[in-house]
């Protein structure tokens, strides 16, 4: 048996013979052109870094155009490799968490061509680094051989060259097209009008089109509002307002320090871990919140960047029903990290309405 197998071997859309590249979750009519640039920048480097233009909490996509080039370009690779680096910034723990990745590999191979097959890692191999703290350090966890890696970061690094690729915003006719694509009931001239009120991120595209849908183009157009930049939880540009969360200033029930402390336990909770327990999760909420939908929340892209979007949409509610379910919803899990400090933040939050209403 050899390894790998000839390209004849597999159809243009079939797999790689390893692969473990996770699901899309969006799509991403308007990355055309990002992710064929990233093919051609693995045509003259073996590393490249796919980050955002600018700092933000929520990013424009990352881990969606790394999981598409991976799809589109199927063919090229014999190993494709998923090593989730979840933000780690501690680096020992990164280094123990790549390396239970790795092993996962190599039984992999084990199990695909027999223990004894033996192959370098070439430019027919890819790995993903997904979710990097530290680009600038991530050459140290890197599998040895010349295969191809694709690291993606919100941070730019200061030791990369032009082997880097910077993702934005879509632009206004990108976003055009995808809302026409999602909402049928859009015409030309409403999507384009949309599409210029927001800063072209992906997931909160989807939620105006899903809103479009719900309700109508005029309910969505008159909520859809431009971000005060004052809110470091909002990208530039326009944001999705459907809801809007409360400003701090017209008695929000949580600070904007306390949405940070709320997301960060969320993100450490099993929620924030693993994607099968998100949907559990999630669905226990809607079955808590019916008839209600959670619409305008993000369920796609990168974990922080859905939980964002949940806890803001529970925030902006008129009442801390949804609130509320986030919570409940946790008690699946017992006493595991970051459940104790949710039911904190959000019992405070349920305390604030109660007292709103009391007023």
């Amino acid at each position: 048996m050899t390894f790998p197998p000839p390209r004849s071997s597999r159809s243009a859309t079939a797999p790689p013979p390893i692969s473990n590249i996770p699901p899309l979750d969006l799509p991403f009519q308007g990355r055309d052109d990002q992710i064929a640039r990233l093919l051609e920048l693995f045509e003259q480097y073996g590393h490249v870094l796919l980050h955002d233009g600018v700092a933000l909490v929520q990013g424009f996509g990352k881990t969606q155009v790394a999981i598409a080039y991976c799809r589109a370009y199927t063919r090229r690779y014999d190993v494709a490799w998923w090593f989730s680096c979840r933000g780690e910034t501690d680096d020992d723990r990164l280094c123990g968490l790549l390396e239970e990745q790795y092993q996962e590999l190599r039984e992999e191979r084990a199990r695909t061509f027999g223990a004894k097959v033996e192959h370098r890692p070439d430019n027919r191999w890819l790995f993903v680094y997904d979710d990097v703290s530290n680009p600038d350090r991530v050459y140290e966890h890197f599998v040895p051989g010349t295969g191809h890696r694709l690291v993606t970061s919100r941070s730019c690094g200061e030791t990369w060259g032009s082997n880097r690729l910077e993702l934005g915003g879509m632009t206004v006719e990108q976003s055009s097209r995808l809302l026409l694509d999602q909402a049928e009931n859009l015409s030309s001239k409403q999507a384009k009008h949309l599409a210029s009120l927001m800063n072209g991120h992906p997931a909160q595209l989807l939620a105006v089109a899903e809103e479009v849908r719900r309700t109508s183009y005029e309910e969505c157009a008159r909520m859809l509002t431009p971000a005060p930049q004052a809110d470091p939880d909002t990208p530039p540009g326009g944001m999705l307002a459907i809801p809007r969360p409360r400003d701090d200033a017209s008695g929000a029930p949580l600070s904007v320090a306390e949405r940070r402390t709320l997301v960060a336990a969320l993100a450490r909770s099993p929620v924030g871990r693993d994607r099968d327990r998100w949907n559990v999760w999630l669905e226990a909420v809607r079955q808590m919140i019916k008839p209600t939908e959670l619409a305008g929340v993000s369920d796609g892209g990168h974990f922080k960047d859905r939980i964002i979007s949940v806890v803001n949409f529970a925030l902006a509610q008129r009442n801390p029903k949804v609130m509320q379910a986030l919570a409940d919803a946790l008690d699946l899990w017992g006493d595991e990290e970051g459940i104790a400090d949710v039911r904190r933040l959000v019992d405070k939050a349920v305390d604030a309405w109660n007292g709103d209403q009391g007023r």
